[in-house]
């Protein structure tokens, strides 16, 4: 079973996506964070396949997140999932993801992507 850690600041945006997502539960194991911290400290227990993380959060920012992940743990897949997209906060997370989407996205898209995220 594919284990995805999502981290954003926004609570609503994590109940949305667990809303979106509700139906491949039974094929995904999901977890929720509301900070970079929190996702790093359930790594330390179970390192997903997958994170996608939000690039503007208060503390640790996306950036910093994905760095950490990318050198702590390199075989997880990384995304981010930003409703800001400025060339320069793109080009300092392009380093460290292996995906960067707008947010709102497609649905269909956002699950084809985390489906075929370890096939890239």
């Amino acid at each position: 079973m594919k284990v995805i850690y999502f981290v954003d600041d926004e609570q609503g945006v994590l109940d949305g996506l667990r809303r979106t997502l509700r139906d491949l539960r039974h094929e995904w194991q999901m977890a929720f964070f509301n900070s970079g911290e929190q996702a790093l400290e359930a790594m330390t227990k179970q390192t997903p396949d997958v994170i996608v993380s939000d690039m503007r959060m208060p503390g640790m920012d996306g950036v910093e997140l994905l760095a950490r992940v990318r050198a702590e743990y390199p075989s997880v897949y990384r995304m981010v999932l930003t409703g800001h997209a400025e060339f320069e906060a793109i080009s300092q997370v392009a380093k460290s993801a292996h995906e960067v989407m707008n947010k709102p996205c497609d649905s269909d898209q956002l699950r084809e992507v985390l489906q075929n995220a370890h096939t890239r």
